[in-house]
């Protein structure tokens, strides 16, 4: 009788243990996927996960399935629903056997970021820091062009942008309109149209605002993904993406804070 009182509270001892287990693995990678989603959109996120045991996971390196939604808070962020199957676990991140994912970027993300940029840079500047202003971070993104202004014209699939450079201290007002176009599932942009109100722009600022909104729509990730829809709206870019063997790593994230310093990222295993 003892030892079979011993035996069931042995048992009880491990189905508990494995129950906290179970639920704390679940939670804490729920609560690090949420947090890492929503600094990379800037909105609310919400993540769900395969009910297979998170314990098996772990031991297999192998996940079913993760969704991630994020709200995009009313067109202030980037609103992002989408599903990865067949998580392979790597040392240095994961794979995802396919990915489909679709949502919108608002234009005032790519204005925020632009101005992020250059008060980073007017930061590492005071306080005599070369290696935190234009060149690195958010601040690189524009080559020293602040962005005042971007629309949408969805008739003819255009972005105007205008901006303003400094050339020996005086602000000059820029314009660039530029066109995405997707080919083979591939995303370019096409610049339409680049204008400024004076002399001495260098030639090469249309190329370089084409060079930071690209970067600011779309992290890296997406140069492993196909587009299938990508369409210009009065307020931002609507898109639809698909992708199977993708690395999913803090590189082809490229998350980065309010500061342009990157973020870490989670992972499922």
């Amino acid at each position: 009788m003892i030892v079979g009182v011993s035996t069931l509270v042995v048992l009880l001892v491990l189905v508990i243990a494995g129950v906290g287990s179970e639920l704390y693995l679940r939670n804490a990678t729920k609560d690090c996927l949420q947090k890492s989603f929503s600094s990379l959109t800037g909105s609310s996120t919400s993540v769900s996960l395969s009910k297979q045991p998170m314990l098996v996971q772990y031991a297999t390196k192998k996940v079913p399935y993760v969704q991630v939604d994020s709200s995009g808070d009313n067109g202030q962020a980037i609103e992002l629903h989408g599903r990865a199957d067949d998580i392979t676990g790597r040392s240095d991140g994961s794979t995802l056997g396919s990915l489909a994912a679709t949502g919108s970027v608002p234009f005032s993300r790519i204005v925020a970021l632009s101005k992020q940029g250059a008060a980073s840079g007017q930061s590492g500047q005071s306080s005599g820091d070369s290696t935190s202003g234009d060149s690195s971070g958010l601040g690189g993104l524009f080559g020293g062009f602040t962005l005042s202004n971007v629309t949408g014209n969805p008739s003819t699939g255009t972005m105007t942008i205008d901006a303003t450079v400094t050339v020996a201290i005086i602000p000059v007002p820029v314009s660039t309109e530029i066109k995405p176009v997707v080919t083979n599932g591939k995303l370019e942009f096409q610049v339409v149209k680049a204008s400024a109100f004076v002399f001495g722009v260098p030639s090469g600022f249309a190329q370089t605002i084409v060079d930071g909104v690209s970067k600011s729509l779309f992290p890296p990730l997406f140069d492993e993904l196909q587009f299938q829809k990508l369409s210009v709206t009065s307020q931002g870019v609507d898109f639809a993406v698909r992708g199977s063997n993708v690395a999913l790593d803090q590189d082809s994230l490229g998350a980065t804070g309010n500061t342009g310093s990157q973020q870490s990222t989670c992972s499922v295993l």
